[in-house]
């Protein structure tokens, strides 16, 4: 019989040769979402409706480690607000509790216009107000219908406006997509244009969003292929990130971490439950942020403090006025 210790004596696999992957060896920035536009009580008991509970929400997820809020306001009733003062005061209140949180703002607010004027309220009322009040927003890139009552349309020409307005106020752009042909158009009209300023923040959407779905909820594992095609098209020096809502939203957020972006989105503005195969709800968008927390950590990701993030997304350094008036 063979000596099997003879065998196995010399052998030296190289499994610990094998180079180190830095796909994930950076900092990940969480963003929360607590309230969106269309996500009601129905669907949730415990989704933000006044601005006390839209306050609360955001400030309880910066302290369980998201360093981006995603902000919207809302009525008492709940119908979201395009008021900007309406906005400034939640952003206000949220900035006595956690004064170096990162606004990424929803610009819209004259539904009688398009383009650069429909968000012109937003920014001019804001950035009055500070720098601080508007660090990023957030746009649609495709041209969206919500009813008959209303299109969001996205023209070149209009793009480009919006797009040159925001860059001059100071306020950095979030490009939100979910289709190639939208990031295409971005790619095309503004950042090889160089109307856009580097880095360039490319959130894809996965999953339910808003109103709709941006991407497939199944078959598993092809709606995450889908994500993944997606992703490859983004520029290599931007800012990568996921926004993930519906079923599918922890999944989809486990993935972008383990594929390396730079943010990932989470919140009850677009979901309602915890995990896709469970009709256990989120309490709170905090304890979303402490899941994914969790998880990242756990696979070794550091989470980005407020001035990490800030540096990642190409927003200027808090000044030392602003603090002190702070």
């Amino acid at each position: 019989m063979a000596d099997i210790k003879n065998i196995y004596a010399d052998i030296v696999t190289g499994l610990h040769a094998e180079p180190r992957l830095e796909t994930m060896g950076k900092k990940l920035i969480i963003n929360v979402a607590p309230t969106g536009s269309f996500t009601s009580r129905q669907q949730n008991p415990g989704q933000p409706y006044t601005m006390e509970e839209n306050v609360t929400a955001a400030v309880d997820a910066y302290k369980a480690a998201a360093s981006v809020w995603h902000v919207h306001a809302r009525e008492k009733d709940g119908i979201p607000s395009k008021d900007p003062h309406v906005v400034k005061e939640t952003i206000d209140r949220v900035f006595d509790k956690c004064p170096d949180i990162v606004t990424s703002v929803l610009p819209y607010a004259d539904y009688d216009q398009q383009g650069r004027e429909q968000i012109r309220p937003t920014v001019e009322i804001l950035k009055s107000a500070g720098e601080q009040y508007m660090e990023t927003a957030v746009l649609l890139i495709m041209s969206v219908t919500l009813s008959d009552k209303f299109t969001y349309v996205v023209s070149e020409t209009n793009f480009k406006e919006t797009i040159e307005f925001l860059e001059a106020s100071n306020v950095r752009p979030e490009y939100q997509g979910h289709a190639y042909s939208g990031l295409k158009d971005v790619m095309d009209w503004v950042l090889d244009t160089g109307i856009a300023k580097d880095p360039a923040i490319m959130n894809i959407m996965c999953g339910f969003h808003g109103y709709s779905h941006a991407t497939p909820l199944s078959p598993d594992p092809w709606n995450y292929v889908n994500i993944m095609s997606l992703y490859q098209v983004l520029p290599d020096a931007g800012v990568r990130g996921f926004c993930a809502g519906g079923r599918n939203w922890l999944p989809f957020t486990v993935l972008g971490i383990m594929m390396g972006v730079d943010m990932v989105r989470v919140g009850m503005e677009d979901s309602v439950f915890k995990y896709p195969h469970s009709d256990e709800k989120l309490k709170t968008s905090a304890e979303a942020v402490a899941l994914v927390k969790t998880i990242a950590e756990s696979m070794g990701r550091e989470i980005a403090t407020p001035d990490e993030a800030r540096e990642i997304l190409g927003i200027a350094p808090r000044n030392a006025s602003t603090k002190a008036a702070e």
